[in-house]
């Protein structure tokens, strides 16, 4: 199969910028896939082709015609899924539209459930706010009933719903999306067009000068990188160039522009996923969504819904690994929300539908309460995990502590023992201890909690010291860097 590699074939391309020569080799290869397997498996056949071409290029030294042989064929790989996908559902459409002859003069016809099409190598979309809906069971439809609401061939829109009703739209506009050369070859692409086709909603920007410069920033940080690796480098990315923004209004659209984010570096959560989609999507990596329900212990619970995203079979929210209230910049090793598994990741998000109805009225506290009893019953199946979020909840159960409590000094001399200090003395397993110079944290019961949190639980080479002071008073120090004489 990659014998190809070494085959030496003229630089040149094609408006796709990719090698036609390529393109002719691919179509006869990709025509023999389709005439042995269905469609469904020959999508699964092209997944591990490109999987198998990544991997090619992370593991084989490659001159520069070998590396862009590759990646063309990931491109024209990822184009033929893609059209596989769409080509599937438009064709089953067309075909409940064609049963009905007065159908077929209608000037337009959405032939997805996305309302997007390709129309002179340009991305459009259908946006409208409203539509009608008839049920086509035992042929009831019939011209008169359209020209009695005004539906008309020449100036109304037609599509087939999820339902397999027919629906009718008067008032529509065509939006453009994204010309197809920027998103060519990526994969996930019906996805991106998808949540691209949402923003246009909102805002009708002129996004193709944009996306380039997106596209070449994700392609910069992830060159020669695997798919782990291209993922931590954009989540890096996102979480140490964006800020939330704070001060925002719901009537402000522009606020909630990816593209708004991208120009000032600040946004809200919508925007940092959908900005890490697309910068995925661009990095080949597919199977991506943005999500967005309710999370339980967020202090404006249950009005504002949030927005996370979610990679293959695990989850991520940058969002929360970015906070308002955080000083400075978590660094990798102190996400908490990175690429966590489902039933860890939802202990504290619901769709709606499904939110107890008791919580809908519980304080903050309560659900905080809530939740953590929800992580207490994975703590034997994670009990061996290296998840941040957990830390806390694992530093507690292995020693005996109540999970559902804060922490307290008291319950943290049960894991650390407590030296006590007078004069720069103590007195370690009986012999007498002089510390020469300490840094510490200085912490009581009302903060131990917050201390415990930043240094995610981890108390090695840590000494818990009640400090005697001058006026004879104690101090509770949380010490490091401790030097003995």
């Amino acid at each position: 199969m990659f014998i190809i590699l070494f085959v030496f074939f003229p630089f040149y391309t094609n408006a796709n910028n990719v090698n036609p020569l390529i393109e002719n080799w691919f179509k006869n290869f990709s025509f023999k896939i389709q005439i042995k397997y269905s469609n469904e498996s020959e999508i699964k056949y092209f997944k591990s082709f490109n999987e198998k071409l990544e991997n090619l290029k992370l593991i084989k030294k490659l001159n520069s015609n070998q590396t862009n042989i590759i990646n063309d064929l990931i491109k024209l790989s990822n184009e033929l899924i893609f059209n596989i996908q769409r080509t599937q559902e438009e064709k089953e459409n067309k075909k409940i539209l064609n049963k009905y002859n007065f159908l077929r003069n209608f000037k337009y016809k959405s032939l997805n459930k996305e309302h997007i099409f390709l129309k002179d190598w340009i991305w459009y979309t259908y946006i409208f706010d409203n539509h009608l809906y008839f049920d086509i069971e035992n042929n009831k439809i019939k011209p008169i009933d359209l020209n009695s609401n005004k539906i008309y061939p020449n100036s109304s829109l037609v599509f087939v719903q999820d339902d397999w009703k027919l629906g009718f739209v008067n008032d529509f506009k065509i939006r453009k999306l994204i010309s197809d050369n920027i998103i060519y070859w990526i994969s996930w692409k019906y996805n991106f067009l998808s949540e691209l086709k949402d923003d246009k909603k909102k805002l009708n920007y002129e996004t193709d000068k944009i996306f380039t410069q997106l596209k070449n920033i994700s392609k910069k940080i992830t060159n020669w990188k695997n798919k782990e690796k291209k993922i931590k480098a954009i989540y890096e990315y996102l979480i140490k160039n964006v800020e939330y923004e704070e001060n925002f209004s719901f009537n402000k659209a522009s606020l909630f522009s990816w593209i708004h984010t991208f120009a000032t570096w600040k946004g809200v959560c919508e925007w940092y996923v959908k900005m890490l989609l697309y910068m995925l999507n661009f990095s080949n990596i597919d199977n991506v969504d943005v999500i967005r329900w309710y999370v339980l212990d967020a202090p404006d619970f249950p009005k504002i819904w949030h927005a996370w995203i979610r990679i293959w079979d695990y989850y991520y929210d940058p969002t929360f690994d970015d906070p308002i209230w955080q000083l400075k910049t978590k660094t990798f090793s102190e996400y908490k929300y990175y690429k966590l598994p489902y039933d860890l990741f939802y202990t504290n998000r619901y769709t709606y539908e499904k939110i107890p109805s008791f919580l809908k009225t519980k304080s903050l506290a309560y659900r905080k309460t809530f939740i953590n009893r929800r992580i207490s019953t994975l703590l034997s199946k994670y009990k061996n995990s290296n998840y941040n979020l957990l830390k806390p909840f694992l530093f507690k159960y292995n020693n005996n502590l109540k999970i559902d409590k804060n922490l307290t000094i008291v319950w943290l001399s049960k894991a650390i023992w407590i030296y006590n200090v007078n004069n720069w003395i103590f007195y370690k397993n009986w012999i007498k201890k002089h510390i020469n110079n300490i840094n510490y944290y200085t912490v009581s019961d009302k903060n131990i909690e917050t201390v415990a949190s930043q240094l995610n639980y981890n108390f090695d080479w840590f000494y818990l010291f009640k400090w005697k002071l001058d006026d004879w008073s104690y101090e509770y120090r949380l010490a490091y860097n401790v030097i003995l004489k």
